[in-house]
């Protein structure tokens, strides 16, 4: 910080001095973090552990291949014009069963599976991994 004198006329005529104060701006002190380089291997899988990942990925690979041998399935699925070409038959555990010709119907049920189908074998696709 400095000081300097500066004379200055007034309105009448008289000069003055007047002070002028030097006002230095100080910047504060940059920091930076350095990471260390130190990579952090992964553990190492048991034998056990490794065979248990094999196991669950091909039991994996095997859901997904049921799930598009169905899809393609009912993409082959055709629905007849007629009310009585196509039928669809619904039976539970205790042996009741439900039939319908309907085609609207056939064909809304059959929509509905392909978008569940798909929608399981994103799901099973996501959880593939190596």
């Amino acid at each position: 910080m400095g000081k300097s004198s500066v004379a200055e006329k007034t309105a009448n005529g008289v000069a003055e001095v007047v002070e002028e104060t030097t006002v230095e701006a100080v910047a504060a002190p940059v920091m930076t973090v350095v990471k260390s380089e130190i990579k952090e291997e992964p553990r190492k899988l048991t034998l056990d552990e490794r065979i248990q990942r094999v196991e669950d990925l091909t039991m994996l690979i095997d859901r997904w291949r049921t799930l598009n041998e169905s899809r393609r399935k009912l993409q082959t699925f055709n629905i007849g014009a007629d009310t009585m070409s196509s039928v669809l038959m619904l039976k539970d555990a205790a042996g009741n069963e439900f039939k319908t010709s309907n085609s609207p119907v056939i064909a809304s049920v059959i929509d509905e599976m392909k978008r569940t189908l798909d929608s399981k074998v994103r799901e099973i696709e996501n959880q593939i991994s190596f």
